[in-house]
């Protein structure tokens, strides 16, 4: 069953980013199918956490996608033009989800699905 046709998605690169968007929802297949966007795409500097950047503002897209035989699919375009993608099947033991070999935490609120991994790295330098 499709629960919407579009989500957002909110990941954060090595800093939480809180959001409130209702109570909590179980990070299952059935709660997860469907197409997610990524609304924003945010990475903090660890060396000064007042410094950060939303690649989606920069031109940068995922969209993930959870079939209802528990699959999944996600498509990265960077600002550059270049693209990544990867499929496999949904793995997530109710606090983390695994995409593209990266564990993220998640937490499921509403339509807002948001994923935090403190290993993601971004070149702040340049």
């Amino acid at each position: 069953m499709l629960k919407a046709p579009v989500r957002s998605m909110l990941c954060a690169g090595t800093i939480a980013v809180v959001t409130a968007c209702g109570g909590p929802t179980e990070l299952t297949v059935e709660n997860l199918e469907g197409v997610w966007n990524a609304a924003q795409y945010i990475y903090t500097n660890q060396a000064n956490s007042s410094e950060t950047v939303d690649i989606i503002t920069l031109g940068a897209s995922l969209q993930v996608t959870v079939a209802a035989d528990g699959t999944v699919s996600s498509l990265f375009r960077d600002s550059q033009g270049g693209t990544s993608s990867d499929s496999g099947n949904l793995n997530t033991d109710g606090t983390r989800i695994t995409l593209a070999g990266v564990v993220y935490d998640a937490e499921l609120s509403a339509s807002t699905l948001m994923l935090q991994n403190d290993a993601s790295a971004y070149d702040f330098d340049s």
